[in-house]
């Protein structure tokens, strides 16, 4: 019987360092002089005979019938070792005019079980959970070795840096005992920089480029975070100041660890960083290039290379910046996407393809020239719209909100923007992506120059029930029910008599849904103010699909305790809207509302005396709105601006006659986005108010005055800034407010598989100014009132918009006005 030698990692496993990886295979091309090479494998066995031979033959290259290969062998016992932790001898015995291969393994010890102690900062399930063992398993000691050094570098991520750790075997016991000695868990409490002329180490709330909060550094100083030092997050952390200095165009930065410096007792770290940050780069010469799928130049290109140039916002002699390179590429993109040029992405084989752009060097000038190459596929136009999906919801729900038509240009642009203003409806949804709607460029057959559009839907759970109560500095305590059911259809009705069933098919959308209208109803109680409201939307009530004129109808009751007066007003309206666009939308309304002022404390103003009883109101109102942002629940770029006028009683009767009138504007403005797409945005909010009188009335009813503080004056309490008399608010006829705010992003996570960042928590720096004034002659006109401030916005997923936490304090104010420094409420960003 001949032996063939393993080789030494099969041989001896426990000799060698459990750091040290495990051997590369022979080399199958070194001659060998073994006399058995070459022989026919006649059997291949397995000594001794365990219950799981069969798995290991099927791991061996080793064949029965072919050729024996000592290099194979070599191979052999190198992947027995490396995949199941078994050490092998092989044998060689005669047969047949061949060999019998027998692989002799030295089978370890497996213990029944495996117990950690000294486990503290993990639990016993958290490390099981890691490992990816059970209790019970049975495990081998070069199994428990593996999974001591995975434990070893989970807990020096987390931040124990001399952690420690020994196996001991109890055979008595059938026990294998993993001891482990965490040691301190250091954290990083100061980051050094060295070098570093072109950027500062931090910067407040990130109002600027900085090298810790820019280049998005895990190691963060302690007041910044608790970080915990990691040797392997550390190299993360110079990876990411390499990579944040090139996309600044610094192309021969060097960034190297000078020095890690641990306290006494080794529980934080002072880590040093030297950097060299060479010279920046400007862009020498930027230029687009249409090639060919082979990569040779275009002879024919579609449009100018001059025409694309001027859609891109770099410039020669601009320093180099990757961010403003990303944004020309989209910027490229658009250009095509809009003539009709659909991507390569989305299925399309002759499509639009933008490779990474071409960089050329030169070092001596320290100049950059971009190409941008592109291949732009042939144009394409629109011949259908599938609405694919919609089990339940109409088809032209889905198509108005579609802005490109068949026979038209396939323009990209519009496409997007249907899928995100079909997104933000809410009424669809796809539980395996955060994507609800998406869509799919179709060929149409006989005709190369034309695509059909698919849009997939799932339909979603669109009825949400939502209570719960509250305390608000405009409101009080309050409690809140609220259902709400969009894409409602109020025409489908239950197909069935049977209350039972009615529900269950409002419960399962097959009545009552798809029709693309809104029903919410509210009941809120509270200590100060009481509302009951039901409303009903249809966007499209004569099914026009585009230009679509929409009706809402509302009812309510409300019920307010105030201090010198209590108020129930009973009141419902009807308003016709026309939506030009999706962004300009026109509407006109009429109200009716009674109005009953009673409990009148005797030292209220003689406006609430004028006002005792019950009146009735009766008005027609005009509302026009523009807004183009690029989300409407949390903006950050864009601008809203709104009209309004209202004459109440006069010609249409009441008991009470004057008319409102109004305008407002806002405007977002994204300052800078850090290293995870977060926007720092400005944002300006402007407004203006007027009423009058006329008829017998002298002054405007106290219902429909205009009041400062609280929501739109914060700092101030709610309705307490402004013209007073004894003691209590008067409102005014005249209000002009204003607001400056800087918002910034604090809190964020990922969804899994989500490309963008959801925000949680939002900071808000801000500064509001607001006049009031009884007549546009009023002296208090020229009493302005001013206060600033802090606060954040939380954004919870069932509601739609997040909730508001302000602290406000007054700078210019008045003896008369009441102060309130801490705001809450529920409100649009």
């Amino acid at each position: 019987m001949a032996a063939v030698q393993p080789p030494p990692a099969a041989q001896d496993p426990e000799r060698q360092d459990p750091d040290r990886q495990d051997p590369e295979p022979q080399d199958p091309d070194r001659p060998t002089q073994h006399p058995d090479e070459g022989k026919i494998v006649r059997a291949i066995r397995i000594e001794p005979d365990v219950e799981y031979a069969n798995s290991l033959v099927r791991i061996l290259r080793t064949r029965v019938d072919e050729p024996l290969r000592r290099a194979t062998i070599a191979e052999d016992l190198n992947n027995l070792w490396r995949l199941r932790q078994i050490r092998a001898t092989v044998e060689l015995d005669d047969a047949d005019g061949g060999v019998v291969v027998i692989f002799v393994i030295d089978e370890q010890r497996a213990f029944d079980r495996f117990e950690f102690r000294g486990l503290d900062d993990m639990s016993e399930r958290e490390v099981m959970t890691l490992l990816g063992i059970s209790k019970g398993q049975r495990i081998n000691r070069v199994a428990a070795e593996k999974h001591w050094l995975t434990l070893r570098d989970r807990y020096q991520r987390n931040g124990f840096a001399f952690v420690n750790g020994r196996i001991d075997e109890d055979p008595d016991r059938s026990v294998l005992t993993l001891y482990v000695d965490e040691g301190p868990k250091v954290t990083v409490d100061q980051v050094w920089f060295r070098g570093n002329r072109a950027f500062p180490s931090w910067a407040f709330l990130g109002l600027m480029q900085n090298l810790k909060g820019s280049s998005g550094m895990k190691s963060r100083d302690r007041f910044l975070s608790n970080a915990p030092y990691s040797q392997e997050i550390v190299e993360e952390d110079l990876d990411r100041l390499r990579f944040f200095y090139r996309k600044q165009g610094y192309r021969d930065a060097r960034v190297e660890l000078a020095s890690v410096d641990f306290s006494r007792h080794h529980d934080s770290v002072q880590l040093t960083i030297r950097i060299v940050e060479g010279r920046r780069y400007r862009i020498g010469k930027v230029s687009v290039e249409a090639i060919l799928e082979d990569g040779s130049e275009d002879p024919d290109p579609l449009y100018p290379s001059e025409e694309v140039l001027e859609a891109l916002s770099i410039e020669v002699g601009d320093y180099f910046d990757q961010d403003r390179v990303d944004l020309d590429k989209i910027a490229i993109e658009e250009f095509y996407g809009s003539r009709g040029h659909p991507s390569t992405t989305t299925g399309v084989t002759d499509g639009f393809f933008l490779p990474e752009p071409v960089e050329v060097f030169d070092t001596e000038k320290a100049e950059i020239e971009i190409v941008f190459q592109v291949i732009e596929g042939s144009p394409k136009k629109l011949r259908d719209v599938v609405i694919r999906g919609n089990t339940e919801t109409k088809d032209f729900v889905v198509r108005r909100k579609v802005f490109l038509f068949p026979g038209e240009v396939l323009d990209t642009t519009k496409i997007d923007k249907s899928i995100r203003v079909l997104n933000s409806l809410r009424y669809f949804q796809d539980v395996s992506d955060p994507v609800g709607v998406r869509y799919e460029l179709l060929p149409v057959q006989d005709d190369p120059d034309a695509l059909d559009l698919a849009i997939d839907v799932q339909e979603g759970d669109t009825g949400q029930f939502l209570w719960g109560a509250g305390v608000s500095t405009a409101s009080g305590v309050v409690g809140r029910f609220v259902f709400s059911k969009r894409n409602f259809d109020i025409g489908r009705l239950p197909t069935s008599a049977n209350p039972i069933e009615a529900v269950r098919q409002i419960a399962r959308g097959e009545a009552f849904h798809g029709g693309g209208q809104n029903l919410e109803l509210m009941l809120a109680p509270g200590t100060e103010i009481s509302l009951f409201q039901v409303s009903f939307f249809d966007p499209d009530i004569f099914s026009r699909h585009f230009d679509t004129i929409g009706m809402r109808v509302n009812g309510f009751r409300r019920l307010q305790f105030l201090d010198s007066f209590d108020m129930d007003a009973l009141g419902a309206g009807i308003s016709i809207n026309r939506a030009f666009t999706e962004e300009f939308d026109v509407g006109i309304s009429v109200r009716q509302e009674t109005v009953e002022v009673r409990g009148v404390d005797p030292n209220a103003p003689t406006i609430v005396f004028d006002a005792e009883g019950s009146t009735e109101m009766r008005g027609v109102g005009l509302n026009v709105v523009y807004q183009d942002v690029d989300d409407f629940l949390t903006p950050t770029d864009g601008y809203r601006m709104r009209g309004y006028g209202e004459v109440v009683g006069g010609p249409f009767g009441g008991d009470t006659s004057f008319y409102r009138l109004g305008a407002s504007y806002q405007r977002y403005l994204p300052l800078h986005r850090d290293a995870r797409g977060r926007a720092h945005v400005f944002h300006l909010r402007t407004r203006f108010d007027y009423g009058k009188a006329f008829d017998e009335d002298e002054d405007l009813f106290l219902t429909q005055r205009f009041y400062m503080g609280g929501s739109t004056l914060r700092g101030f309490d709610q309705r307490r800034a402004g013209p007073s008399q004894f003691g209590e608010p008067l409102g005014g006829e005249v209000r002009g407010l204003a607001t400056v705010e800087y918002v910034f992003p604090l809190v964020s996570t990922r969804r899994e598989r989500g490309l963008r960042e959801t925000e949680m928590l939002r900071g808000v720096v801000f500064s509001d100014l607001g006049v009031l004034g009884l007549d546009i002659e009023d002296d208090e006109l020229g009493k302005p009132r001013l206060s600033v401030g802090i606060g954040v916005r939380i954004f919870v997923p069932v509601f739609e918009v997040p909730i508001a936490l302000d602290l406000g304090w007054p700078v210019l104010d008045q003896d008369t006005d009441q102060q309130r420094q801490f705001f809450f409420s529920l409100s649009h960003f």
